[in-house]
């Protein structure tokens, strides 16, 4: 991907749309058979975002928003165009005149996500935490050890940081959604074990054990309260 330095002396850079076309800041919809676009550009270099033509760079996008819903376009800037980049920016600039390059689908410039779209519309979340009594002590204790010898889970690696956080965004939350908001972190734990599995990644972390024994864990003032189905208290350990 294009650094912001790379984009600006290329006069260049992206937007991301809805499908419908229109803009999920202003709700504008661009009429994208429209070749130039002008318009009025603060040229204020301490806002990030002000009056003019906000483009940004890939990396600002995956950032920024769940791609697998939106469409990129690709824009030039022609060169009697004032190219603004913000002091703080990370990412985004602005311009007084674009061009409409190209329109992209976001799985033509990730090819990581290719497929994902379709087996999201095909999949089916299942609810990972089903005890309803509390499983053996020992066992959770076991795994309680093992996750405090290896700190974070590291499923992104495999997968690249921006992709894992689209992928987790459409198939971690539903997850989540099912398991309740009261078992807290431990959420982001069943969204890590529903990437792996939907992905089938050859990649295992201790902490996925308590996902197999169908509990969530919830360290409280040093007791760990453990949660099973519908977030049902099972006790405390």
């Amino acid at each position: 991907m294009e650094t912001l330095q790379e984009l600006v002396e290329q006069r260049r850079g992206y937007k991301y749309l809805r499908e419908d076309r229109t803009s999920p800041y202003q709700n504008h919809k661009y009429d994208l058979r429209k070749k130039i676009y002008k318009t009025w550009l603060n040229k204020d270099l301490s806002l990030l975002c002000a009056e003019g033509w906000n483009l940004a760079t890939l990396g600002w996008i995956l950032q920024d928003t769940n791609i697998l819903d939106k469409i990129i376009v690709e824009f030039s800037i022609p060169p009697e165009a004032t190219i603004i980049v913000p002091l703080s920016s990370n990412g985004k600039f602005r311009t007084d005149i674009i061009c409409c390059k190209k329109i992209h689908k976001p799985e033509n410039l990730f090819p990581k996500l290719k497929n994902i779209k379709k087996n999201l519309k095909k999949y089916k979340p299942i609810n990972p935490v089903v005890a309803e009594t509390l499983p053996s002590k020992k066992k959770i204790l076991n795994i309680l050890k093992k996750i405090k010898a290896q700190v974070g889970v590291q499923v992104w690696a495999q997968v690249g940081d921006q992709v894992w956080a689209q992928v987790r965004d459409q198939v971690g939350a539903q997850v989540g959604d099912l398991v309740g908001a009261q078992v807290g972190d431990q959420v982001s734990i069943a969204s890590h074990f529903a990437v792996k599995e939907f992905l089938n990644l050859d990649y295992d972390h201790p902490a996925f054990g308590l996902i197999r024994l169908g509990i969530i864990v919830v360290k409280i003032k040093n007791k760990y309260w453990v949660f099973g189905k519908n977030g049902k208290y099972l006790g405390i350990i």
